[in-house]
């Protein structure tokens, strides 16, 4: 049995479980801090991914319609096999 520090005092046993009760409650606050800035990094993620769809699905509209889109290889490919003759087209 362990001894105590006088008639009233705790025992050694008694004070080594205070402090890995203590220990304990630190790594549960820091698991509940990392898991909250889990959360707001996940939160701020998807607005984020919110923000980009919309602008990427901005930009593909945009891009549709633009001066340029008549390069694109679909286009070429169209444009160069509509105006090949019969003889470049067996080629």
């Amino acid at each position: 049995m362990t001894r105590s520090h006088g008639f009233f005092g705790p025992s050694e046993r008694a004070l080594e479980f205070g402090r890995q009760y203590a220990e304990v409650l630190a790594c549960w606050s820091e698991l509940f801090a990392a898991a909250s800035k889990l959360t707001a990094s996940n939160v701020k993620l998807g607005e984020m991914t919110a923000d980009v769809s919309e602008e990427f699905d901005r930009w593909v509209r945009e891009t549709a319609n633009a001066p340029w889109n008549w390069m694109n290889p679909e286009t070429l490919a169209r444009f160069m096999g509509q105006g090949a003759s019969p003889a470049a087209k067996d080629e």
